[in-house]
């Protein structure tokens, strides 16, 4: 589908950052031509006259089954959290929870902007990939590997993930496969390499929790002598294709290993700070040390919510309290991490508004009272909300046209989780 977005103001994310008022041509799911005047005949016109443009934003770490969990173990640690209340109820799992729950998450990722996510999940994954592909949204999708805490063999759970890539890869250009083992303290070192030595013969990310919480350190240090990104390098699951999240409870060094690698960090501030984690992820340092810094939500178990934009405001409100500084990261630093540094992390050819690529772009009304005076459009990220979203393109097809979904039923959908979640916490 041809689409002609007529006089919005463009955030436009490119290489030079510019912020321009004009027109975007959408040709074959990708961006044609932006700026100025267009003339072009297309299937389907847009005015977006008092409407931002930009790019859709990239959750780079979330588990949206999860969002069945949403306020169901509240005021709990973390590790008494998975424990005792989520690992029990992930046990009872059914394909059509992990349906219900992704679908739910969808909805709310793309009513608040977000055109694409990363995830791993433990259970059931054809039914994620399949909702990925039925609303059109773009997703690298994982099963997360456990052998520590399952005590499986690691090439039998090794098996979990490569025959979803099998199944999946290649299946559509919205859907990516990558191998997830969960986290150091679950894996063991023949299933990290295993997972590691998978993702690279295929050319697939590999995405992994890591550094979350101080216990997570101190067990790492006094189990294996090396802090938790150490060991991960000493394993050689360090690269490009990595894909870090929360790494909060880092030091210089390990900052510095992650830059070396050209490997991406997801930091997850809104989720951390529920969980009481402590340890603001250091993002300056791996700014400094080259690392690629993405952002995401976690799951709404942790988090609550699928709002990327909120977690843009408390991105940068709570590195502006770590360095008792407002400028070490920026306005603009944040803009990139959930666009085009969440892109690169996952390997979507998208994140900005120029020619040649994938055109997932989303509109935002100015119209509003809470976005009303407007400066710079880049400083909305302070008080932009899910309210303010109005359309959504992902790949060339609208998927959300002035507040409404074009073609998924909104209020089936609601329902039908809220059945999978009654069932899934009484069963």
């Amino acid at each position: 589908m041809d689409i002609l977005i007529k006089d919005a103001l463009i955030l436009t994310q490119d290489a030079r950052r510019e912020l321009v008022r004009g027109d975007i041509l959408v040709q074959d799911g990708k961006i044609a031509k932006v700026g100025g005047s267009i003339r072009a005949k297309s299937e389907e016109k847009i005015d977006a006259k008092g409407k931002l443009a930009f790019p859709g934003l990239v959750n780079a770490h979330t588990h949206i089954p999860m969002s069945l969990f949403r306020g169901y173990a509240e005021g709990m640690h973390l590790h008494d959290w998975l424990e005792k209340k989520i690992w029990p109820a992930e046990a009872k799992l059914k394909p059509k929870h992990i349906r219900a729950g992704s679908m739910l998450s969808i909805l709310e990722m793309v009513r608040s902007g977000t055109t694409c996510f990363n995830d791993m999940y433990v259970a059931h994954m054809d039914e994620m990939c399949k909702a990925v592909l039925e609303t059109g949204i773009r997703a690298s999708v994982g099963h997360a590997l456990f052998d520590l805490v399952k005590k499986t063999d690691a090439k039998d759970e090794l098996k979990k993930g490569t025959s979803l890539a099998e199944k999946w890869s290649g299946k559509s250009s919205l859907l990516k496969i990558s191998m997830a083992p969960h986290a150091p303290y679950t894996c063991s070192d023949g299933l990290i390499r295993l997972a590691k030595d998978y993702a690279r013969k295929k050319n697939l990310s590999f995405h992994m929790h890591i550094s979350e919480t101080r216990k997570e350190v101190f067990d790492s240090l006094r189990e294996k002598g090396k802090r938790p990104i150490e060991y991960l390098d000493s394993l050689g699951a360090l690269d490009s294709n990595t894909v870090l999240a929360h790494a909060s409870w880092v030091t210089k060094r390990e900052s510095a290993l992650v830059g070396k690698a050209g490997a991406s960090i997801s930091h997850n501030p809104v989720a951390n700070l529920k969980l009481a984690t402590g340890g603001i992820c250091p993002l300056h340092e791996y700014l400094e040390a080259g690392a690629n810094v993405a952002l995401g939500t976690d799951g709404t178990a942790s988090n609550n919510c699928h709002n990327m934009l909120e977690t843009m405001k408390f991105a940068q409100l709570m590195q502006s309290h770590l360095y008792w500084d407002p400028l070490r990261v920026s306005i603009q630093n944040i803009w990139d991490f959930a666009t085009i540094n969440g892109a690169k992390a996952l390997g979507f050819n998208s994140g900005s508004i120029s020619p040649g690529k994938e055109a997932d772009i989303v509109l935002a009304d100015l119209r509003s009272p809470n976005l009303c005076p407007l400066h710079d459009a880049r400083n909305l990220l302070f008080s932009l909300h899910p309210g303010n979203i109005t359309d959504a393109i992902i790949a060339g097809k609208p998927i959300l046209r002035e507040g409404k979904f074009v073609s998924l039923d909104e209020e089936k959908i609601i329902v039908e989780a809220q059945e999978a979640a009654d069932d899934l916490v009484s069963s």
